[in-house]
């Protein structure tokens, strides 16, 4: 009788033992489920977040395009626009450019009114685009022509005293008979141009090219300013003297 109760005993302790790690695994299967749900659920959220960020990002970057775009076409415009103005005013700074026969003689006593004398102003032509324009008799005295294209243009007999020149192309210029008296031509490109009777009288030559030039004499360049960078010709010779300047009063 006693083996049959130590044999229940035993065979109710193992049940028991067996109901509990029953009952153990199935709670951590429970706990490793839970746990995969919310790492699913963690991923799902990370790749809805990802997904809402990138779509922010690519959002942004086509906002910066467009208004990199706009910024472009604004800057477009108004290069556009500044170049159509100075074009529109080198045009219009043309066609009111005094003759010379239309300008008081220097030292001549004359009564000027206000609108005549503006129209006597020095110009600025600054970077103007020149190039085959007939300037001749021309009054340009101290206009600013500095890097201006005038190569092929006529100007025959123009007046360009004292005018800045520095940098301008003036190759295969009609320069003949015009007055270069005190103008800056430092750096200026004269190549193949006229030179007939033109007067450089205090002509600033310093590092331009007067390459090939025409009709270009020895006594001319012995009145302007030139230095070791000015180019000229073997057939001009600067070893001879100055010339001296002429009062004519």
């Amino acid at each position: 009788m006693s083996e049959i109760i130590i044999l229940g005993s035993m065979i109710g302790c193992c049940l028991i033992i067996l109901f509990l790690a029953i009952t153990i695994v199935t709670a951590q299967r429970r706990a490793v489920e839970r746990l995969q749900h919310q790492v699913q659920a963690w991923e799902k959220a990370q790749g809805v977040r990802r997904k809402r960020w990138e779509e922010r990002i690519e959002k942004d970057m086509v906002t910066m395009e467009q208004r990199l775009i706009a910024h472009l076409d604004r800057l477009h415009f108004e290069e556009r626009r500044r170049t159509l103005q100075a074009t529109e005013r080198v045009t219009y700074e043309l066609a009111h450019l005094p003759r010379i026969e239309d300008t008081p003689l220097p030292g001549k006593i004359q009564t000027i009114d206000p609108g005549q004398q503006i129209q006597q102003l020095p110009r600025s032509f600054q970077g103007a685009n020149l190039s085959g324009y007939d300037l001749s008799y021309r009054y340009l005295r101290y206009a600013d022509l500095r890097n201006a294209d005038l190569s092929h243009a006529n100007l025959f007999m123009a007046d360009l005293t004292g005018a800045c020149l520095r940098g301008a192309r003036m190759d295969q210029a009609d320069l003949s008979a015009a007055n270069l008296t005190h103008a800056d031509l430092t750096s200026a490109d004269l190549t193949g141009a006229n030179l007939l009777v033109t007067d450089l009288y205090d002509a600033l030559l310093v590092g331009a090219t007067l390459l090939q030039t025409r009709n270009l004499s020895n006594e001319q360049i012995r009145g302007a300013i030139i230095d070791r960078n000015t180019q000229l010709d073997p057939g001009i010779d600067i070893t001879l003297p100055r010339i001296p300047r002429i009062s004519l009063q």
